[in-house]
């Protein structure tokens, strides 16, 4: 069984400054799911009203205002239905002046604005909300007569209400969990918090906040897969306080716990140092012998497998080797948060049979990705290109 701790580390020993890190640990306390936030309230998911200040069609996008001090980039592209709180001008098209309602979908990085989107999206315990596709569905990750059921719940209980106030709504794969009526009292409180909140945005001038983002460990508890966790761990008394208030059935269940021990830290005791030093070197070890080497760069990164100390040259050794490194490419992206276009070069197959069978494997990791990893394509030199959403900074950036 899995376990999980929630606690506060310095990522950097030279600096004196902690962050907040969420580590899921198998059996053996190998980083099954690992994700490091900022201890300083973010803008990320929180909902404003915002004033355009600039639109530029070259690089097809605007600047819109969200305090006094903060600037935003707002992509055109993501302008399909948006919520005006005031229109400048009588054109349909975004203006200079307009009020809008906006949500931060990426956290300021650098030098770069955060990046905002008339695209709303809430997350319920068991459901996300959404005004970018008005559809309804259920995770893939649920099948069968489960699929099934909750389609039908979704059409009889939420298919009236979408048309009228103009949302889609998925199901998530932990409702799994959940009994019907804890699915459908969750659905429901999604749906009035959306009502309330585009109901009270026309009502409101240009900054206002319209709704703050949950901690993201609370988040990340909501979205993720909790059946195969026996307990979740904090020392830290906050950290435990906002869980049991957020998320009452952990402790109700038991798998909450306060970690208390003045000896060994949380931190100590899951070698958390050990695993993140891992997590920045270059090289990766496989257990053939095999090794990959990562290169985060500014605009993609780069992955590249070697023999390494595994010197067969069987095709089917080879492809055996690349299955293994796909696996643990996935985990790493995950592990370390790498976004945007990633290129992997894996040692060269002959056979096409093999080589779809190597892509066969890395789709099917992708997939247990939490975070949107998309396979693009295999180039004519063989380089395999993926991309994968940016949500938060990674582990690498954090530590700069």
């Amino acid at each position: 069984m899995n376990r999980l701790a929630i606690t506060r580390v310095a990522l950097n020993e030279k600096v004196n400054k902690k962050h907040l890190a969420y580590i899921m640990l198998d059996e053996k306390r190998d980083f099954v799911d690992f994700q490091v936030f900022n201890d300083e309230e973010s803008l990320l998911n929180s909902i404003f009203v915002a004033r355009v200040d600039n639109i530029v069609p070259n690089i097809k996008g605007a600047f819109v205002r969200i305090s006094p001090k903060q600037v935003c980039y707002l992509p055109l592209e993501d302008i399909k239905s948006p919520l005006y709180v005031k229109k400048q001008s009588e054109l349909k098209d975004l203006s200079i002046g307009d009020e809008i309602v906006v949500q931060v979908v990426k956290d300021a990085v650098k030098t770069k604005d955060p990046v905002v989107s008339t695209k709303l999206t809430l997350a319920g315990k068991y459901c996300v909300l959404t005004t970018e596709n008005t559809s309804l569905g259920v995770s893939k990750r649920i099948k069968d007569s489960d699929y099934l059921q909750m389609s039908q719940l979704l059409s009889t209980n939420v298919c009236e209400r979408s048309k009228e106030y103009g949302f889609g709504m998925i199901i998530r794969t932990n409702a799994l969990e959940a009994t019907e009526e804890e699915l459908l009292k969750d659905i429901d409180e999604t749906i009035v918090r959306f009502i309330e909140l585009k109901t009270k945005s026309v009502h409101q001038t240009a900054f206002a906040i319209l709704e703050k983002p949950e901690a993201p460990y609370v988040q990340k508890l909501k979205s993720a897969d909790l059946s195969a966790l026996d307990c979740i761990f904090t020392d830290e008394e906050d950290i435990f306080t906002e869980i049991a208030n957020k998320l009452p059935y952990l402790k109700d269940k038991g798998l909450l716990k306060l970690y208390q021990d003045d000896k060994v830290s949380l931190g100590t005791l899951y070698n958390f140092r050990g695993s993140v030093d891992k997590l920045v070197e270059k090289r990766v070890w496989l257990k053939s012998g095999a090794n990959i080497i990562i290169e985060q760069l500014e605009t993609m990164t780069v992955i590249d497998i070697n023999s390494g100390k595994n010197i067969s040259k069987n095709e089917k050794a080879i492809l055996e080797i690349n299955k293994e490194a796909a696996v643990e490419i996935a985990r790493q992206l995950r592990l370390r948060n790498i976004s945007g276009m990633i290129i992997i070069d894996f040692i060269n197959m002959k056979s096409k049979i093999h080589m779809d069978e190597l892509v066969a494997v890395l789709k099917e990791q992708i997939k247990k990705d939490s975070v949107t990893c998309t396979f693009m394509d295999v180039t004519k030199l063989g380089l395999v290109e993926l991309t994968r959403k940016k949500t938060y900074k990674s582990l690498k950036e954090m530590m700069e």
